[in-house]
Protein backbone atom coordinates (compact mmCIF):
# COMPACT_ATOMS: atom_id res chain seq x y z
CA UNK A 1 0.00 0.00 0.00
CA UNK A 2 2.82 2.42 0.78
CA UNK A 3 3.98 2.04 -2.82
CA UNK A 4 0.61 3.49 -3.87
CA UNK A 5 0.15 6.47 -1.53
CA UNK A 6 3.82 7.06 -0.65
CA UNK A 7 5.68 8.13 2.48
CA UNK A 8 4.76 11.33 4.36
CA UNK A 9 6.79 14.52 4.11
CA UNK A 10 10.28 14.67 5.62
CA UNK A 11 9.23 16.25 8.92
CA UNK A 12 7.16 13.15 9.74
CA UNK A 13 8.56 9.80 10.82
CA UNK A 14 8.49 7.44 7.85
CA UNK A 15 5.88 4.70 7.91
CA UNK A 16 7.54 1.52 9.15
CA UNK A 17 8.53 2.29 12.74
CA UNK A 18 6.44 1.27 15.75
CA UNK A 19 4.68 4.64 16.03
CA UNK A 20 3.77 7.63 13.88
CA UNK A 21 4.84 11.12 14.83
CA UNK A 22 4.20 14.68 13.69
CA UNK A 23 5.59 18.04 14.82
CA UNK A 24 3.54 20.23 17.16
CA UNK A 25 4.37 23.40 19.05
CA UNK A 26 5.55 21.55 22.20
CA UNK A 27 7.69 18.91 20.47
CA UNK A 28 6.20 15.93 18.67
CA UNK A 29 2.81 14.26 18.76
CA UNK A 30 3.25 10.48 18.96
CA UNK A 31 0.42 8.31 17.65
CA UNK A 32 -0.12 4.56 17.49
CA UNK A 33 -3.10 2.57 16.28
CA UNK A 34 -3.51 -1.18 16.66
CA UNK A 35 -6.46 -3.37 15.72
CA UNK A 36 -7.47 -6.52 17.58
CA UNK A 37 -9.72 -9.01 15.77
CA UNK A 38 -11.36 -11.85 17.67
CA UNK A 39 -10.68 -14.66 15.20
CA UNK A 40 -6.99 -13.87 14.71
CA UNK A 41 -5.85 -12.31 17.99
CA UNK A 42 -7.76 -14.00 20.79
CA UNK A 43 -6.66 -17.42 22.09
CA UNK A 44 -8.94 -19.91 23.79
CA UNK A 45 -9.58 -19.17 27.43
CA UNK A 46 -9.17 -15.39 27.23
CA UNK A 47 -11.95 -13.49 29.01
CA UNK A 48 -13.54 -10.39 27.55
CA UNK A 49 -11.89 -8.03 30.04
CA UNK A 50 -8.51 -9.60 29.23
CA UNK A 51 -9.20 -9.12 25.51
CA UNK A 52 -9.98 -5.43 25.88
CA UNK A 53 -6.96 -4.92 28.14
CA UNK A 54 -4.74 -6.66 25.57
CA UNK A 55 -5.95 -4.29 22.84
CA UNK A 56 -4.52 -1.42 24.91
CA UNK A 57 -1.36 -3.33 25.84
CA UNK A 58 -0.47 -3.67 22.16
CA UNK A 59 -0.23 0.11 21.83
CA UNK A 60 1.45 0.62 25.21
CA UNK A 61 4.15 -1.88 24.23
CA UNK A 62 5.05 0.18 21.16
CA UNK A 63 5.16 3.34 23.27
CA UNK A 64 7.46 1.55 25.72
CA UNK A 65 9.85 0.57 22.93
CA UNK A 66 10.00 4.19 21.74
CA UNK A 67 10.35 5.61 25.24
CA UNK A 68 7.15 7.65 25.10
CA UNK A 69 4.58 8.07 27.86
CA UNK A 70 1.01 7.47 26.61
CA UNK A 71 -1.44 10.19 27.57
CA UNK A 72 -4.77 9.38 25.94
CA UNK A 73 -6.51 6.86 23.71
CA UNK A 74 -9.49 6.58 21.38
CA UNK A 75 -11.28 3.23 21.34
CA UNK A 76 -13.40 2.04 18.40
CA UNK A 77 -15.43 -1.15 18.80
CA UNK A 78 -17.00 -3.51 16.32
CA UNK A 79 -19.46 -5.63 18.29
CA UNK A 80 -21.20 -8.83 17.09
CA UNK A 81 -24.99 -8.77 17.23
CA UNK A 82 -25.07 -11.52 19.87
CA UNK A 83 -23.11 -9.47 22.42
CA UNK A 84 -25.06 -8.74 25.59
CA UNK A 85 -24.93 -5.74 27.89
CA UNK A 86 -22.93 -7.89 30.31
CA UNK A 87 -20.39 -8.62 27.56
CA UNK A 88 -19.96 -4.92 26.85
CA UNK A 89 -19.56 -4.23 30.56
CA UNK A 90 -16.78 -6.83 30.71
CA UNK A 91 -14.99 -5.09 27.84
CA UNK A 92 -15.35 -1.81 29.71
CA UNK A 93 -13.85 -3.43 32.80
CA UNK A 94 -10.72 -4.34 30.85
CA UNK A 95 -10.42 -0.83 29.42
CA UNK A 96 -10.75 0.63 32.91
CA UNK A 97 -8.06 -1.70 34.23
CA UNK A 98 -5.69 -0.66 31.43
CA UNK A 99 -6.52 3.00 31.97
CA UNK A 100 -5.47 2.78 35.62
CA UNK A 101 -2.53 0.45 35.02
CA UNK A 102 -0.87 2.68 32.41
CA UNK A 103 -2.24 6.07 33.56
CA UNK A 104 -3.80 6.83 30.19
CA UNK A 105 -7.10 8.62 29.64
CA UNK A 106 -9.92 7.35 27.40
CA UNK A 107 -11.09 10.42 25.47
CA UNK A 108 -13.52 9.00 22.90
CA UNK A 109 -14.04 6.52 20.09
CA UNK A 110 -16.76 4.88 18.02
CA UNK A 111 -19.02 1.83 18.15
CA UNK A 112 -20.60 -0.18 15.36
CA UNK A 113 -21.90 -3.69 14.60
CA UNK A 114 -19.57 -6.23 13.00
CA UNK A 115 -19.41 -9.96 12.27
CA UNK A 116 -16.57 -10.44 14.77
CA UNK A 117 -15.26 -8.59 17.80
CA UNK A 118 -12.98 -5.78 16.62
CA UNK A 119 -11.19 -3.32 18.90
CA UNK A 120 -9.13 -0.50 17.44
CA UNK A 121 -7.02 1.43 19.94
CA UNK A 122 -5.52 4.75 18.88
CA UNK A 123 -3.01 5.99 21.46
CA UNK A 124 -1.57 9.48 21.77
CA UNK A 125 1.45 10.91 23.58
CA UNK A 126 3.98 13.72 23.37
CA UNK A 127 7.76 13.56 23.27
CA UNK A 128 10.78 15.61 22.27
CA UNK A 129 12.62 12.48 21.19
CA UNK A 130 12.00 8.80 20.60
CA UNK A 131 14.22 5.77 20.14
CA UNK A 132 13.83 4.74 16.51
CA UNK A 133 14.43 1.38 14.84
CA UNK A 134 17.47 2.85 13.12
CA UNK A 135 20.60 3.81 15.02
CA UNK A 136 22.37 0.53 15.85
CA UNK A 137 26.13 0.49 15.16
CA UNK A 138 28.57 -2.43 14.84
CA UNK A 139 29.87 -3.27 18.30
CA UNK A 140 26.64 -2.36 20.12
CA UNK A 141 25.17 -5.03 22.38
CA UNK A 142 21.78 -6.60 21.67
CA UNK A 143 19.43 -6.79 24.65
CA UNK A 144 15.86 -7.78 25.48
CA UNK A 145 13.89 -6.73 28.55
CA UNK A 146 12.58 -10.14 29.57
CA UNK A 147 12.63 -13.88 28.90
CA UNK A 148 11.11 -15.29 25.72
CA UNK A 149 9.23 -18.53 25.09
CA UNK A 150 6.59 -18.47 27.81
CA UNK A 151 3.83 -17.14 25.51
CA UNK A 152 4.65 -19.88 22.98
CA UNK A 153 4.25 -22.47 25.70
CA UNK A 154 1.12 -20.74 26.99
CA UNK A 155 -0.51 -20.81 23.56
CA UNK A 156 0.22 -24.52 23.23
CA UNK A 157 -1.40 -25.09 26.61
CA UNK A 158 -4.47 -23.02 25.73
CA UNK A 159 -4.87 -23.94 22.05
CA UNK A 160 -3.59 -27.52 22.02
CA UNK A 161 -4.26 -28.57 25.63
CA UNK A 162 -0.57 -29.33 26.19
CA UNK A 163 0.02 -30.82 29.65
CA UNK A 164 2.87 -29.55 31.80
CA UNK A 165 3.68 -28.91 35.46
CA UNK A 166 1.67 -26.33 37.36
CA UNK A 167 4.45 -23.74 37.74
CA UNK A 168 5.21 -23.62 34.02
CA UNK A 169 1.53 -23.73 33.16
CA UNK A 170 0.65 -20.80 35.41
CA UNK A 171 3.50 -18.58 34.24
CA UNK A 172 3.05 -19.45 30.57
CA UNK A 173 -0.72 -18.96 30.53
CA UNK A 174 -0.42 -15.70 32.48
CA UNK A 175 2.06 -14.39 29.89
CA UNK A 176 -0.63 -14.87 27.23
CA UNK A 177 -3.69 -13.69 29.13
CA UNK A 178 -2.06 -10.79 30.99
CA UNK A 179 0.97 -9.54 29.04
CA UNK A 180 2.70 -6.57 30.67
CA UNK A 181 4.93 -4.27 28.59
CA UNK A 182 7.96 -2.64 30.23
CA UNK A 183 6.70 0.93 29.94
CA UNK A 184 8.55 2.43 32.90
CA UNK A 185 11.83 0.85 31.79
CA UNK A 186 11.41 2.10 28.23
CA UNK A 187 10.71 5.62 29.44
CA UNK A 188 13.79 5.72 31.68
CA UNK A 189 16.05 4.22 29.01
CA UNK A 190 14.93 6.82 26.49
CA UNK A 191 15.30 9.65 29.00
CA UNK A 192 18.94 8.68 29.56
CA UNK A 193 19.60 8.02 25.85
CA UNK A 194 20.82 4.47 26.56
CA UNK A 195 19.26 2.65 23.59
CA UNK A 196 20.73 3.24 20.14
CA UNK A 197 17.73 1.49 18.51
CA UNK A 198 14.66 -0.37 19.74
CA UNK A 199 11.48 -2.16 18.72
CA UNK A 200 8.51 -3.87 20.34
CA UNK A 201 8.80 -7.67 20.17
CA UNK A 202 5.15 -8.74 19.91
CA UNK A 203 5.59 -10.04 16.34
CA UNK A 204 8.42 -12.30 17.50
CA UNK A 205 12.11 -12.02 18.30
CA UNK A 206 13.33 -13.09 14.85
CA UNK A 207 11.27 -10.61 12.83
CA UNK A 208 12.05 -7.85 15.35
CA UNK A 209 15.78 -8.41 14.91
CA UNK A 210 15.39 -8.38 11.14
CA UNK A 211 13.44 -5.09 11.28
CA UNK A 212 16.17 -3.47 13.39
CA UNK A 213 18.83 -4.91 11.11
CA UNK A 214 17.23 -3.47 7.98
CA UNK A 215 16.52 -0.06 9.52
CA UNK A 216 20.12 0.38 10.69
CA UNK A 217 21.88 -1.39 7.81
CA UNK A 218 23.66 -3.76 10.21
CA UNK A 219 23.65 -7.43 11.17
CA UNK A 220 23.26 -9.30 14.44
CA UNK A 221 25.09 -12.23 15.98
CA UNK A 222 23.01 -13.74 18.76
CA UNK A 223 25.01 -15.98 21.11
CA UNK A 224 22.55 -16.54 23.96
CA UNK A 225 18.85 -17.33 24.13
CA UNK A 226 16.83 -15.09 26.46
CA UNK A 227 15.23 -17.96 28.36
CA UNK A 228 14.74 -19.20 31.92
CA UNK A 229 16.01 -22.65 32.93
CA UNK A 230 12.58 -23.95 33.99
CA UNK A 231 11.15 -23.34 30.52
CA UNK A 232 14.13 -24.99 28.82
CA UNK A 233 13.65 -28.14 30.90
CA UNK A 234 9.91 -28.22 30.25
CA UNK A 235 10.42 -27.79 26.51
CA UNK A 236 12.91 -30.67 26.45
CA UNK A 237 10.48 -32.92 28.29
CA UNK A 238 7.78 -32.18 25.70
CA UNK A 239 10.17 -32.74 22.77
CA UNK A 240 9.66 -29.19 21.51
CA UNK A 241 12.24 -26.94 19.85
CA UNK A 242 13.33 -24.17 22.21
CA UNK A 243 14.95 -22.14 19.41
CA UNK A 244 11.74 -22.10 17.38
CA UNK A 245 9.71 -21.10 20.42
CA UNK A 246 12.06 -18.25 21.34
CA UNK A 247 12.73 -16.85 17.86
CA UNK A 248 9.44 -17.45 16.08
CA UNK A 249 6.82 -17.78 18.83
CA UNK A 250 5.71 -14.17 19.21
CA UNK A 251 3.27 -12.50 21.61
CA UNK A 252 6.04 -11.35 23.94
CA UNK A 253 5.50 -7.69 24.76
CA UNK A 254 9.15 -6.97 25.49
CA UNK A 255 11.62 -4.43 24.10
CA UNK A 256 14.35 -5.59 21.72
CA UNK A 257 17.10 -2.98 21.62
CA UNK A 258 20.76 -2.20 21.03
CA UNK A 259 23.02 -0.43 23.52
CA UNK A 260 26.52 0.98 22.87
CA UNK A 261 29.13 -1.06 24.74
CA UNK A 262 30.22 1.92 26.85
CA UNK A 263 26.65 2.41 28.13
CA UNK A 264 26.03 -1.17 29.24
CA UNK A 265 27.10 -0.65 32.86
CA UNK A 266 24.82 2.37 33.19
CA UNK A 267 21.96 0.40 31.64
CA UNK A 268 22.35 -2.51 34.05
CA UNK A 269 22.59 -0.17 37.05
CA UNK A 270 19.35 1.50 36.01
CA UNK A 271 17.60 -1.82 35.41
CA UNK A 272 18.56 -3.13 38.84
CA UNK A 273 17.42 0.09 40.51
CA UNK A 274 14.02 -0.16 38.79
CA UNK A 275 13.61 -3.87 39.60
CA UNK A 276 13.68 -5.12 36.00
CA UNK A 277 15.97 -7.45 34.02
CA UNK A 278 18.03 -7.17 30.88
CA UNK A 279 19.16 -10.15 28.84
CA UNK A 280 22.39 -9.48 26.93
CA UNK A 281 21.95 -11.82 23.96
CA UNK A 282 24.50 -10.77 21.34
CA UNK A 283 26.16 -8.00 19.37
CA UNK A 284 25.69 -5.84 16.32
CA UNK A 285 27.88 -6.71 13.30
CA UNK A 286 28.70 -4.97 10.02
CA UNK A 287 27.08 -7.77 7.96
CA UNK A 288 24.10 -5.83 6.67
CA UNK A 289 20.70 -7.49 7.24
CA UNK A 290 22.26 -10.77 8.40
CA UNK A 291 20.93 -12.30 11.63
CA UNK A 292 22.98 -15.25 12.89
CA UNK A 293 22.66 -17.43 15.97
CA UNK A 294 25.93 -18.94 17.25
CA UNK A 295 26.30 -20.10 20.86
CA UNK A 296 29.44 -22.15 20.23
CA UNK A 297 27.61 -25.45 19.86
CA UNK A 298 24.89 -24.53 17.37
CA UNK A 299 25.05 -22.11 14.45
CA UNK A 300 22.25 -21.12 12.04
CA UNK A 301 20.77 -18.19 10.17
CA UNK A 302 17.72 -16.80 11.92
CA UNK A 303 14.89 -16.74 9.41
CA UNK A 304 12.97 -13.56 8.69
CA UNK A 305 9.57 -14.65 9.90
CA UNK A 306 7.28 -13.67 12.72
CA UNK A 307 4.16 -14.39 14.71
CA UNK A 308 1.45 -16.16 12.72
CA UNK A 309 -2.01 -15.12 13.88
CA UNK A 310 -4.73 -17.64 14.63
CA UNK A 311 -6.91 -18.76 11.74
Amino acid sequence: MIETFGQPKDRYLKIGDDVARMPVWAGELIIKTDMLVGKTDVPKGMRLWQISRKSVVACVSDFAAKGVEPKAMLLSLGLPSNFTLKDVQQLARGFMRAKKEFSVEIIGGDTNESDDLVIDCCMIGFSKKITERKGAKPGDRVIVTGPFGYPSMGLKILQEDLKTDRKIRNRSVASVLLPTPKLKLGLEMNKRNLFSSSIDSSDGLAISLHHLSKASGVGFEINQLPVEDDLVESVKMKDLNIHDMVFYGGEEYEIVATIPEEKMKSAFRLVRALGFKLFDIGRVTNRSEKVLFDDGSLRFNVEKKGWIHFS
